[in-house]
């Protein structure tokens, strides 16, 4: 190992160094996939809690295999069971939970439910990540984030988290409001030197530019920066509303800063990376009328003609819990399996204690079935008033289930490869779902004494591998203390969105996500120790001494889009979508027995459009 490795603390033992092929000898045999081999299995212990697993985590080995292998042709000689169930549900995410929900309160209060999943946990993208110090358990979101303007949730999805116990109004219960100004935490920049010629953390940057002016960063960078921020310059004077509009439909966000707002190539990187953790794309890719839609700098509060959506009917609040949305999924499964967790409010929900193995036992009424991932999928006999038959592999062992009705709520861009019975022309509109890549990083450090010292909430580091470093939202719920003092271990929330600048933005998303999951742990783990060091080692932050875990959520398929085939064009935003097919309407149309639910059914990433679609779904059966 290299000296500067060693600095790093690559060689220190931390969690990862007990994973084979990034499965942890402790997690329990269950997680192990088939060729992990009998030795590594003999080895597990804990009971299976997939939330406390470290190392790789959301798209897992054991969880994709399968599915690529079924693109690539391979069949299997599936294993007849005597199982029939009233509905079931392929996925696992919020939108499938909630079909279930959703369907034994508006159609069948008695049937029988089993949810497949090809995930070793129940929640989709929707990740918990738990560590341990100390005998104090620290949580942090692995995934979907938070719930945002709940206020303004439309009429269906809200129902359900009230029906939940969601109560979004309370969230100043929790929340600790006094925390970041006390402590002197805000927004910062982290300026690399690779990119911009030298290392510095800029305090308050994103509203203050004398923090520019006083760095040690080029003139011309400063300058431009400055003008960035400031943001009072309107770069279309002259021009009639239709021709500002009609050049902002034309170019990229980064095409308009260089065309328009004349700055150069430094400026250009620093935004570059802005619109990555909201849309998974980056400036080259990003529209100009998005950014602008966005409020993102570059416009000068520019009058494009549209009517003022602001009134008293927005909402710009928001409810997280310390795993994000993953308590949404924990509610929802909670109320479907009974025994597996204790409690009835969203309280007592955030460390109700998990009991994996009551998920799946024959005598529930809904069972969840992990580590079982569907390959084909068709109405028994062709007859689409029939029975379904759903095949699944579990541990390289194919069986088939049978349902009356099923609801898929996983990727559409399978769906070609599995399930015969689709029309040819739904399957094209199927194949036009694309997914973006993401990866977030939970990183567990000793204690958060140098981001208190150097004021950092968050920071944005746009020349950096992970382009945000994030502290965790403070806020306690009952039974869970957030890390209120400096002195305190904390988990730190990292993305890194992989991507291909200058192509078109679902060629980007392919290249990024064939990148992904060729990149080990070790990349992660490297650069992770590299730009904390770099960035906080000011302020006394050693690497090799305070990483003490490091999760990475890997989704190679990430943030649902659909593309239109014949321009190119993502639908950012489905409901300005100016192209006459809408390749997701016409993707989620129920054939026979089979509907369809899933963010991918409204190119829509948010939970509430997963809920949404959950009930679109169940809708369309009770028709039947």
């Amino acid at each position: 190992m290299k000296q500067h490795d060693k600095r790093l603390g690559m060689s220190r033992p931390i969690s990862r160094r007990d994973f084979v092929q990034g499965i942890s000898l402790a997690a329990g045999a269950s997680l192990l996939p088939p060729f992990a081999g009998d030795a590594v299995a003999a080895e597990s212990r804990a009971p299976y809690y997939p939330p406390a697993q470290t190392g790789m985590r959301g798209a897992h080995v054991g969880s994709f295999e399968t599915a690529h292998a079924t693109v690539q042709g391979r069949r299997w000689q599936a294993q007849s069971s005597s199982e029939h169930y009233d509905l079931v549900i392929v996925g696992a995410g919020i939108s499938g939970l909630a079909a279930a929900h959703i369907y034994l309160r508006d159609v069948n209060q008695n049937a029988r439910i089993l949810i497949l999943d090809n995930h070793d946990d129940f929640g989709g993208h929707a990740k918990r990540n738990e560590f341990t110090v100390g005998g104090r358990t620290l949580i942090c979101f692995g995934g979907t984030m938070l719930i945002e303007a709940p206020r303004t949730y439309p009429a269906v999805s809200k129902q359900v988290l009230t029906e939940l116990g969601l109560d979004a109004e309370r969230y100043q219960d929790y929340y600790h409001q006094d925390q970041l100004e006390k402590h002197g935490l805000g927004f910062c920049s982290f300026f690399d030197r690779e990119t911009f010629g030298t290392d510095y953390l800029a305090q308050d940057s994103y509203d203050n530019p004398a923090s520019i002016q006083r760095s040690p960063l080029p003139k011309q960078t400063r300058d431009d920066l400055t003008r960035l921020i400031e943001d009072d310059t309107d770069y279309l004077a002259g021009k009639s509303t239709a021709e500002r509009r009609a050049i902002l439909d034309r170019l990229s966000w980064q095409e308009y800063m260089r065309e328009h707002g004349q700055f150069g190539d430094t400026a250009l990187a620093y935004i570059q990376k802005w619109p990555h953790g909201v849309w998974s794309i980056g400036a080259d890719g990003l529209p100009a009328w998005m950014a602008w839609e966005q409020g993102y700098p570059g416009f000068a509060d520019m009058d494009l003609g549209y009517e003022d959506a602001e009134d008293e009917g927005d909402d710009e609040s928001i409810f997280q819990f310390p795993d994000g949305n993953a308590t949404i999924a924990r509610l929802l499964v909670r109320r479907l399996v009974p025994g597996v967790a204790p409690g009835k409010t969203m309280d007592d929900i955030v460390m109700a204690p998990f009991d994996y193995g009551q998920l799946d036992q024959p005598g529930h009424q809904a069972r969840v079935r992990l580590n079982s991932t569907v390959v084909d999928l068709r109405h028994e006999g062709g007859d689409l008033d029939g029975d379904v038959v759903i095949t699944y592999v579990s541990q390289d062992r194919a069986r088939k289930v049978s349902a009356s009705q099923v609801i898929w709520a996983g990727y559409h861009a399978m769906l070609p490869h599995i399930c015969p019975d689709i029309p040819k022309a739904q399957q094209l509109a199927q194949s036009h779902c694309i997914r973006s890549p993401l990866v977030y990083t939970s990183v567990l450090i000793r204690n958060w004494t140098s981001l208190a010292e150097l004021g950092i909430w968050r920071a944005y580091c746009p020349g950096s591998f992970f382009q945000i470093i994030l502290l965790s939202r403070p806020a306690s719920f009952a039974g869970y203390a957030y890390p209120l003092s400096p002195d305190e271990p904390m988990v730190l929330h990292m993305q890194h969105i992989p991507l291909e600048p200058g192509l078109p933005a679902a060629e980007q998303f392919r290249v990024g996500r064939n990148r992904l999951f060729g990149m080990p742990f070790e990349t992660f783990e490297r650069n992770a120790r590299e730009q904390l060091g770099r960035m906080l080692g000011p302020a006394g932050f050693d690497p090799a001494d305070d990483i003490l875990a490091i999760t990475v959520n890997r989704w190679p398929h990430g943030y649902a889009y659909s593309v239109d085939p014949a321009s190119g064009d993502v639908a950012w935003w489905p409901e300005a979508w100016d192209h006459p097919q809408r390749p997701w309407v016409n993707a989620r149309q129920r054939v026979g027995n089979i509907s369809f639910a899933g963010t991918d059914s409204a190119s829509n990433a948010m939970s509430e459009a997963a809920i949404e679609e959950a009930w679109r779904s169940v809708q369309s059966l009770a028709k039947r």
